[in-house]
């Protein structure tokens, strides 16, 4: 299972410096999928970017107080003796306090 997760973040942090997520804090494998995964924003806050090849999250310095979501296309390519996952989509919710 593939599940989003709900992350909160220090406002006083993102006043000096935009802040770098790691995917497993934002999105939840109870499995990896086999071969490359990608991962696409679909939708969401031009205050958060996802990183294709590595899913880090990134939120920009001087995000204000909120909630912000991000939609989210996450597939495994697979490899010789697995075939493509299915394109999940999965909506991370960033909560800045």
């Amino acid at each position: 299972a593939v599940k989003a997760k709900t992350v909160s973040v220090k406002h006083s942090k993102l006043k000096k410096s935009r802040q770098i997520l790691a995917v497993s804090k934002v999105i939840y494998f109870s499995k990896k999928g086999q071969g490359t995964i990608s991962y696409v924003k679909a939708d969401g806050s031009n205050k958060i970017a996802i990183k294709k090849t590595t899913g880090k999250v990134t939120i920009k310095k001087g995000t204000k107080k909120g909630t912000y979501k991000i939609k989210v296309k996450v597939k495994a390519a697979g490899n010789a003796s697995y075939f493509a996952s299915p394109v999940k989509v999965l909506t991370i919710q960033i909560e800045v306090k």
